[in-house]
């Protein structure tokens, strides 16, 4: 009678073995599927909020070039150096004074044609470009 009662036992332990793997390894291809996923949400937030950020820098820049008003004007954050403006955002993308480490858009004129144009690039911390585009304000005085 003991010999039977080890099968059993033994048995049920291979059993119970095989569920916890079986539980195991379910878990770790969720905690996959999941981090995967929180990964993509945040690139995907981050974008969008890159392309706002960029689309009223344009907005800005275009009502600012059609009324000679200095772009520093709407944000007061904003550094100018040799012609490139630079907007620093924190993390939650509100606008800062300094570079933080998280985002900065930037937008640098250039002529061409008629008209005044812009490129404006919106990267994260390490430097990656999240969004960019280019925009153009009013032609020149005097030309039609």
């Amino acid at each position: 009678m003991k010999t039977k009662s080890r099968s059993k036992s033994s048995l049920f332990l291979m059993e119970l073995i095989i569920v916890i793997m079986f539980f195991s390894l379910s878990a770790a291809i969720c905690m996959k599927v999941f981090s995967s996923a929180k990964v993509k949400t945040d690139l995907s937030r981050n974008m969008t909020n890159a392309s706002f950020a960029a689309e009223s820098l344009a907005e800005c820049y275009k009502a600012n070039k059609l009324d000679g008003t200095d772009l520093s004007k709407i944000y007061p954050y904003a550094t100018e150096y040799n012609g490139i403006y630079t907007v620093y955002y924190d993390a939650d993308w509100t606008m800062s004074e300094e570079f933080k480490g998280a985002y900065r858009a930037t937008l640098v004129e250039h002529e061409e044609d008629y008209y005044t144009q812009a490129k404006i690039v919106v990267y994260d911390a390490k430097g990656f470009e999240l969004f960019s585009m280019d925009c153009a304000a009013s032609p020149e005085k005097g030309v039609d």
